[in-house]
């Protein structure tokens, strides 16, 4: 803890001072310092503590941390324009005593923004405040680091449909950073356990949204989020205590299989080569939305998908004879369905988000077989988020999927998997502002949880995660804010816990232009 600082500090200053020596050239710049204390009693910090807090967290009873930033967003009235940001952050009680938690370097002309480095994102069409995230992405986990270009807000096509199309997407190439603390996580491990070191990243979303602002408040949005995990290093210990190394192919082919989803070569695993190349996965979106000048409604809809039978609803198998045979699924068995409305303006509660989660279906919990045999390929008894050499949808041992599918730490498991994938979920959240100084935010869900196909559990476990928040911003302190936050979960699965957070931070500008 005391290097973390003793790194930490020196840096800030160094960023602070490089700030203020570049008033005039880069205008305003944002800095802030925040620190977070959590104390619980219980099996674990409560679970609404430690989720969508971008991975700076941790289950430890208590445990506390210091970040501090320094930040420029685009100028938004040029048409070239350029930001960045770096967050450093010490800790106590976590996975790690020290984080580089956000270093980024943004270009943007007119609508195309390309960015490089590490930066917390959050989940495409989903409240950041209220909502459990998205299926594929939410902010559960550390920032990956990655070259990302696209067109990140909705642009309006004006060339078609009289501008009532409008567009977004992106591609993106990265790398997992936490090899080094899944080793750490394994090599006390009893028994058969496994980690994988320079996990390549890529991602690529297209959105459209169809509406027209001055013509109608009522829009529809669609779209499709892919991602793909390939390459890396993978080292397995076996019971006997041996100790197998298997490199996985990165080379510039594996760019372009991850791009455009391919089976693997002869230098990949007999299981990429006969399917697609690395751990992909992903998720379509539907939303229809409802919004005046004074209140709201939208209705959205995710569904998941990792194979062909969930992306498309269909699957095809060869008999014995070599005849095609089609297998139709109901790929929305399973998805988010989720409600948010935005109230007229009052002093009780400005939104309402409702998300209803069910996965238990997976292509059925059996193989398909519509021709009395196991000839070809056929769906069925899927396992999501999880996969024999990537392990999990994870990183540094948080899930970067809804939180409510539960991260590998809360596995008592030598493993970075996921066995808890199979869940009905019902979450509820809602914030107000009862004056100006003063707002809150209060969370809740409950989860019933089935673990997986492959390994069920031998009964349902329910889990019940509650969170109350008040926020206080002192009218006469400029930049300073506090914030008081208590949590508690009732549950088998994750223990009782409860527990409070107090988070203090200090924000403001250290150049003006």
């Amino acid at each position: 803890m005391k290097l973390a600082f003793k790194l930490l500090i020196p840096i800030i200053l160094f960023a602070f001072s490089a700030a203020q020596a570049q008033k005039s050239e880069w205008g305003k710049i944002k800095y802030e310092i925040q620190t977070d204390i959590a104390a619980s009693m219980g099996k674990h910090t409560p679970f609404w503590l430690v989720s969508n807090r971008h991975g700076l967290s941790s289950l430890d009873n208590y445990n506390s941390n210091l970040s501090a930033g320094i930040f420029r967003n685009f100028d938004e009235k040029r048409g070239f324009t350029w930001a960045y940001g770096i967050e450093l952050a010490g800790a106590w009680n976590h996975s790690s005593p020290f984080y580089i938690q956000q270093l980024y370097a943004d270009v943007k002309y007119n609508c195309w923004e390309l960015s490089f480095g590490s930066k917390e994102r959050w989940a495409e069409g989903k409240n950041p405040s209220l909502s459990g995230g998205g299926l594929t992405f939410s902010p559960n986990a550390r920032p990956i680091p990655q070259i990302r270009f696209g067109i990140n807000e909705y642009t309006t096509a004006r060339w078609l449909f009289n501008e009532w199309l409008h567009v977004k997407g992106h591609i993106s190439y990265g790398w997992q950073t936490d090899g080094n603390f899944q080793q750490s996580h394994m090599k006390n491990a009893p028994e058969k356990s496994k980690y994988i070191k320079n996990v390549l990243f890529h991602e690529k979303t297209a959105f459209i949204k169809i509406g027209k602002k001055e013509r109608t408040p009522f829009s529809v949005e669609m779209g499709v989020e892919m991602y793909t995990q390939f390459g890396g290093n993978v080292w397995e210990k076996h019971n006997d205590g041996e100790i197998i190394h298997q490199k996985l192919p990165h080379s510039y082919k594996e760019y372009l299989k991850a791009f455009i989803p391919l089976a693997g070569g002869s230098e990949s695993t007999e299981m990429d080569q006969t399917n697609i190349n690395g751990n992909v996965l992903g998720s379509l979106h539907l939303a229809l939305d409802y919004s005046t000048d004074k209140w709201g409604i939208k209705a959205y809809y995710e569904h998941y998908y990792e194979d062909h039978s969930g992306l498309f609803g269909l699957d095809y198998h060869y008999n014995r004879e070599g005849k095609k045979t089609w297998i139709t699924y109901l790929p929305w068995r399973d998805g988010l369905f989720g409600l948010e409305a935005t109230l007229p303006k009052n002093r009780f509660v400005n939104t309402i988000v409702y998300e209803f989660i069910t996965s238990r279906d997976q292509s059925g919990p059996i193989l398909q077989n519509p021709c009395g045999d196991m000839m070809g390929q056929a769906g069925g008894k899927d396992w999501y988020y999880t996969h024999s050499y990537y392990q999990s949808w994870q990183h540094w041992g948080m899930s970067m999927c809804n939180p409510h599918f539960l991260s590998p730490l809360y596995n008592k498991l030598p493993n970075m998997t996921m066995p808890y994938s199979r869940i009905r979920s019902h979450h509820i959240g809602f914030n107000g502002t009862p004056c100006e100084v003063l707002d809150y935010r209060i969370m809740a869900s409950w989860t019933k949880h089935w673990g997986s196909y492959e390994d069920p559990l031998p009964t349902t476990l329910t889990q019940l995660s509650t969170m109350g928040e008040i926020c206080y911003t002192p009218a006469k302190w400029d930049g300073w804010k506090f914030t008081l936050a208590i949590a508690y979960d009732h549950s088998k699965l994750i223990g009782k816990n409860f527990g409070s957070m107090l988070t203090i931070c200090k924000s403001g500008w250290l150049s003006n232009k």
